[in-house]
Order: C-alpha cells, then sequence, then structure tokens
C-alpha cells in the first residue's frame, strides 16, 4: 500500500506472512511503486475478475 502524508511525503507499507513493514526510503518507495504499477498492469478489471472466478467456480 502506497501513503502519502498531508505534507506529500511518500511510505509503503507491506504486509507478509508474520510480519509488516512501513518503508520510508524515497528509493525503495519508487521501486514498490514501479512494481505495483506493473502488476496492475497486468490486472483484470472488475468484469473480468467476476468472469474469472465464475468460470473456476464452474469447474468444481
Amino acid at each position: 500500500m502506497l501513503l502519502e502524508t498531508g505534507e506529500h511525503e511518500l511510505f509503503a507499507f507491506a504486509e507478509g506472512q508474520g510480519t509488516t513493514v512501513l518503508c520510508a526510503s524515497p528509493s525503495k518507495v519508487s521501486s514498490l511503486t514501479r512494481k505495483r504499477d506493473r502488476i496492475r498492469m497486468h490486472s483484470l478489471n472488475v468484469e473480468e475478475s467476476a468472469e474469472f472466478i465464475r468460470r473456476v467456480a464452474e469447474k468444481q
């Protein structure tokens, strides 16, 4: 998750199994932002997601 304060400071917050991390390093926040953007470019929209879930559920 990317966070921005009222003073426009950027932070990255990540959760994993048994761990959480809050990152304030501008270079790390930038790197994580680019990774998130690449993932979002390839993700399904709401309708495509619903259709995918429906197809998978029908196969069960």
